[in-house]
C-alpha cells in the first residue's frame, strides 16, 4: 500500500514522503490516526506541497534556533536547594526544574527530552558546577552551566 505521510514518523519518514507499507500497518495505524493518506494522483500533488512547506518550516526552524543557541552561548543557570554538611542535596535539581529555568532564559520552549544531564542520570544531586547538554535542534547544541549552591 502506497502512502503519503501527514506528520513526521520516526523510522518511516517526513511530511509528504510517499511509502511503500504494508496493507495492515497503513490501513489500521497510519490511516486510523491520520497520520497518512493514500497516495493517488490528486494526495501526490497535495503532499509535493506538504514537503515543501515542512521543508521551509524546518529551515525557520533551525535559524531560530541558531539564534537561539547564539544568546545562550555563555549562559549561567543557579539553584539554591537545601543540603547536607558533604554537599549531597536533599532533594535532587530535576531536569524539569532546568527546563524551566532554561525556557525562561531563552525566551522559548525547552523539552525535556533535548537535555543530556552528562553522567548525572535523571537529576543532579550534589552541590557545585555541573555542565549540561541542550539539543534546541538536531545538531544545534548549547551548553549551559548549572552552579548548585546550598542552603
Amino acid at each position: 500500500m502506497k502512502v503519503i505521510l501527514l506528520q513526521n514518523i520516526k523510522g518511516i519518514g517526513k511530511i509528504g514522503d510517499i511509502k511503500n507499507v504494508s496493507d495492515g500497518y497503513g490501513r489500521n495505524f497510519l490511516l486510523a490516526k491520520k497520520l497518512a493518506k493514500l497516495a493517488n494522483d490528486g494526495n501526490i500533488k497535495e503532499a509535493e506541497f506538504l514537503k515543501r512547506k515542512a521543508e521551509t518550516e524546518e529551515k525557520i526552524a533551525l535559524d531560530k534556533a541558531k539564534e537561539m543557541a547564539e544568546k545562550a552561548k555563555d549562559i549561567t543557570l543557579e539553584f539554591t536547594k537545601k543540603s547536607s554538611k558533604t554537599g549531597k542535596l536533599y532533594a535532587s535539581l530535576t531536569k524539569q526544574e532546568i527546563a524551566d529555568e532554561l525556557s525562561k532564559a531563552i525566551n522559548a520552549k525547552v523539552s525535556l527530552d533535548s537535555i543530556d544531564l552528562r553522567g548525572h542520570g535523571e537529576h543532579i544531586k550534589k552541590e557545585g558546577e555541573h555542565l549540561i547538554e541542550v539539543e534546541l535542534a538536531p545538531g544545534i547544541k548549547i551548553e549551559p552551566k548549572i552552579v548548585v549552591k546550598g542552603e
